[in-house]
């Protein structure tokens, strides 16, 4: 009060109780009694209207609220709020809304004649719940308290009815009281973030219908309330959740984001290529593309960590009983794909297609393997319920039995790691080593047991007796090197056998090497030879082993690579096989040796990879590539970037094309990607294109998506704008244009306008009152015939190659039009054969209105004229009915005159164009 500068809303709630050491308003242990003398009420009124009157105070229809919270204890209540109400009007001229707290049985406001209710929770809403004090364990033996179940709370105060009193509803972060009641307290048993979120959520779309005196408003209780375990302030414990589950609740962020919710399914977070792949790929999915997932591992491992670095991860037990209601939970927060990533994580299948959760299989593993683990049950039947079977090679679905399965998709993998061959990393590692630059080295990698062949490696090293430096990366088998310990102890003592101890820089010693070898009796799709031919290396693998030696096979077609197939098992032919290969690689320049290494990073590109799952996991979301044109905008930059990235479905791409722009409107792009931990890429125009439409044709020319989103930067948008345009799209192959409604607001984001509506109304009547499909002449006809109601192109997503042969086609006219060639792109657009066009009448597009810089009468006239050029080629493209062109010319002469541009000359002309 004594700083009018905090510009902080604020109102009071009277806690008209006794203050007691218990804090519950009771008789015992009383400190200062609550009491009620008619010769205090103008002090009372006078005290309140001081608040009141202040400029913050909070207002609903404009009059100030006034809590009290236990009206029931004021004596003749009905009587008491009568006569304040008169000293309220008479004393300062105010007329407040009483509003009363429901507590302690108090409900309905009409009895103590106030205007409205607040919910206080946990009051009330427990009446109906039941105590679970026989379900939890409790430390304190003498507890007496009552404990309720969070989960059920939330359900109860959701399914309230609707009251015939004015109500604010109110959620409550937790509840514990016990601090103050000594054993004796209420207990609102786990609370979550996300209980809260919907608790919160859903009274915020209740108060959207059941207004409080004409304002959607909730109250949470409370902020820092500690001693009753009531507070959204930041804990040790949760950090800031409560914040932001706020902050997603108020925003809408956290609804309708199913279409992204994707679960990863793994079989434990050891070290190995399998887990990896799962763990790049729940990277790849969120940084590329924008996907929301969750790991649920069968089992823990040292790359636990890693994976809660990436996203939520859980551990489960899928014996456990209540594996399926775990399944059913996730479900019903949107997770309605999976994929599972092993053949060891298959016993998950069951339990996704119990709840209908479909799901994408991967299988790494081969028959030796699953036969030793007894997986080929649980396979067997995960591959009877996927959506699809992945393998990466045709070798190895005829090793698993599968090349006839109708759901089978063979999928090589892509790489994840990749570092460029350098010379300069090769010469420091092998002088580390002690090599010469003539010593030829030999390389293989990955854990050392019989599977992956550590043994015969051993052996290649005796076969090429000292010829080639041998390296193994990786650990080894226990049970193994301890069998192998005198060959070990023999072999390194030679000084050309090299184990080092776990490395992390495993490109840095491809460069030091000369030749790979795989010498796995059965190895699926190993990353590491990827990684070995992303550092130009020739391959070597035993045939029948695996994938790999059909990747060599198929690569091998390219000059850029030597890789050899080798007979399996066959140790003597690798040896030779090793020399020959050491010989051809060191012959190679550095620069040849760099071109094979970019040319293998090019064809295991991790993203396409990772698309291509994503498109199999979600096959009903299409390609969606954004495209943000831009110039000097860096004011808006972070603000439209942060809206794509919050959108709730994928995205496949996100262009910013910026027009020679000289602020730093990249750089905070840039950056803004960055925080968000999202791809972009930047284009830049070196001279500036002078027309937005060639930026548009640009803009199509360099996506490569099915859909386009022209998002211009400065403009913003709603998250689940995407999201409800393709409900409308679905699978209808005739639509190629949807738009949703606009708000719109000015350069500071001030709002204009709620909608467009209004203005549709003008001319095109009640057809966009409503979401509504229509042709493509329908709707050129109805909503474009007069004037473009397509107001903002942000609003749109178009199908990309139907929108490019449209713009390809009215060249000319672009060419010459600046403020009607949008319309002209969508007419040509909507009047090709099979065009199809679905409206949204949410306004989930923000459409930043400027200042009218068309001062100059010159620039109006151009206005006009180019929408007389429009108004005549409809007429011709859709031989339209006079009662158009009667509109059409009224259209413009309300322009003449909004331009002040009116004389006897132009209507003439306008009327006879």
């Amino acid at each position: 009060m004594a700083n009018p500068q905090i510009d902080l809303p604020f109102c009071l709630m009277w806690a008209n109780e006794n203050w007691s050491r218990r804090w519950d308003g009771s008789d015992e242990d009383l400190l200062i009694a609550q009491d009620y003398r008619p010769e205090d009420d103008e002090a009372l009124v006078d005290c309140f209207a001081h608040y009141l009157k202040d400029q913050r105070y909070i207002h609903f229809d404009g009059r100030p609220v006034l809590m009290i919270y236990r009206p029931g204890t004021i004596p003749d209540a009905p009587a008491a709020i009568i006569k304040w109400r008169a000293m309220f009007r008479k004393r300062h001229g105010i007329d407040p809304l009483f509003v009363m707290g429901q507590a302690f049985g108090d409900e309905n406001p009409d009895l103590f004649g106030l205007d409205g209710a607040i919910e206080f929770p946990p009051h009330k809403v427990v009446s109906a719940c039941k105590l679970i004090n026989d379900e939890i364990h409790l430390f304190d033996n003498e507890f007496s308290g009552q404990v309720y179940d969070y989960t059920e709370v939330v359900n109860t105060a959701l399914a309230q009815p609707k009251t015939p009193f004015p109500l604010i509803r109110t959620a409550a972060p937790s509840w514990d009281n016990d601090a103050r009641r000594q054993g004796k307290g209420l207990v609102l048993h786990g609370s979550t973030p996300e209980l809260y979120e919907r608790w919160l959520s859903g009274l915020i779309e209740q108060a959207q219908t059941n207004t409080f005196f004409g304002e959607p408003v909730v109250c949470i209780n409370a902020w820092n309330e500690w001693a009753e375990g009531a507070y959204l302030e930041p804990d040790q414990h949760f950090g800031s959740a409560y914040l932001n589950a706020t902050a997603r609740a108020c925003t809408g962020f956290g609804k309708n984001q199913s279409r992204s919710k994707l679960l990863l399914i793994g079989h434990d977070a050891f070290p190995a290529g399998a887990q990896k792949l799962l763990l790049e790929t729940g990277r790849a999915l969120k940084y590329y593309f924008g996907v929301e997932i969750q790991f649920l591992l069968l089992e823990g491992g040292t790359l636990i960590n890693e994976f809660r670095s990436v996203a939520p991860t859980e551990i489960i037990s899928i014996a456990s009983e209540s594996i399926i209601h775990k399944f059913s939970t996730l479900r019903k927060k949107g997770f309605h794909s999976a994929i599972i990533n092993s053949a060891a994580a298959s016993t998950a299948a069951p339990g996704l297609t119990q709840v209908n959760i479909d799901f994408v299989f991967l299988i790494h593993e081969l028959p030796t393997l699953l036969r030793s683990r007894n997986l080929y049950p649980s396979m067997e039947l995960a591959c009877k319920l996927a959506r699809q079977v992945i393998v990466p090679t045709n070798g190895m679905a005829r090793k698993l039995n599968l090349e006839s399965a109708e759901n089978l998709k063979i999928l090589p993998q892509g790489l994840y790691s990749t570092t460029p061959f350098s010379i300069q990393t090769r010469q420091m590692m092998r002088k580390q080593l002690g090599f010469t630059t003539t010593d030829p080295v030999v390389m293989g990698a990955g854990y050392a047991d019989l599977r992956k062949g550590f043994d015969l490696f051993l052996q290649l090293w005796r076969k090429l007796r000292g010829k080639a430096h041998c390296i193994w990366l990786g650990d080894i088998d226990p049970s193994l090197k301890n069998s192998l310990h005198i060959e070990l102890e023999n072999a390194r003592s030679s000084g050309t056998f090299h184990m080092p101890d776990r490395i992390d820089n495993v490109p840095a010693w491809l460069s030091a090497a000369d030749v790979f070898v795989l010498p796995s009796r059965e190895d699926p799709y190993p990353s590491v030879v990827l990684e070995a031919l992303a550092a130009g290396l020739p391959c070597a693998a035993f045939d029948e082993a695996g994938g790999i030696p059909d990747l060599l096979k198929e690569i091998n077609d390219s000059e850029n690579f030597y890789n050899r197939i080798i007979p399996f098992a066959d140790v003597t032919t690798l040896a030779s096989a090793a020399e020959d290969m050491a010989k051809w690689s060191m012959k190679r320049t550095n620069k040849e040796r760099q071109k094979s290494g970019l040319f293998a990073q090019k064809s295991f590109d991790f993203k396409r990879y990772t698309e291509q799952i994503l498109r199999l996991s979600m096959p009903e979301i299409p390609k969606i590539s954004v495209v943000i044109p831009s110039h000097n905008y860096a004011r808006y930059m972070s603000g439209r970037l942060s809206s794509i990235f919050a959108q709730t479905i994928p995205i496949y791409e996100i262009i910013v094309l910026d027009d020679a722009s000289d602020d730093n409107s990249l750089q905070i792009a840039r950056q803004t990607a960055k925080d968000w931990n999202r791809n972009i890429v930047c284009v830049e125009n070196a001279v500036a294109s002078g027309s937005v439409f060639r930026q548009w044709h640009k803009a199509l020319k360099l996506a490569q998506g099915e859909w386009i989103w022209i998002a211009e930067a400065d403009d913003f948008c709603e998250p689940h704008f995407l999201e409800n345009i393709l409900d409308g799209i679905k699978k209808n192959s005739s639509i190629v244009m949807g738009f949703t409604d606009s708000r719109s607001v000015d350069e500071n984001g001030t709002p204009i306008s709620p909608s467009y509506r209004p203005y549709y109304s003008e001319t095109a009547g009640f057809l966009l009152e409503n979401n509504s499909h229509f042709t493509g002449e329908e709707f050129v006809r109805g909503c474009l015939s007069e004037r473009n109601l397509v107001l903002n192109v942000s609003s749109a997503i178009f199908k990309r190659d139907r929108l490019l042969s449209a713009i390809n086609s009215c060249q000319k006219d672009l060419q010459t039009l600046r403020v009607a060639g949008d319309w002209r792109i969508y007419i040509e657009l909507l009047t090709q054969k099979e065009s199809e066009v679905i409206y949204i009448a949410k306004p989930l597009n923000i459409h930043r209105r400027h200042a009218d810089s068309v001062t100059h009468t010159l620039n109006r006239r151009n206005h006009i004229e180019e929408i007389a050029y429009i108004h005549y080629l409809l007429s011709n493209k859709l031989n339209l009915p006079e009662s158009h062109i009667i509109r059409q010319n009224h259209y413009r002469l309300m322009l003449e005159t909004q331009f002040g541009l009116m004389n006897k000359n132009n209507t003439e002309k306008i009327i006879s164009n």
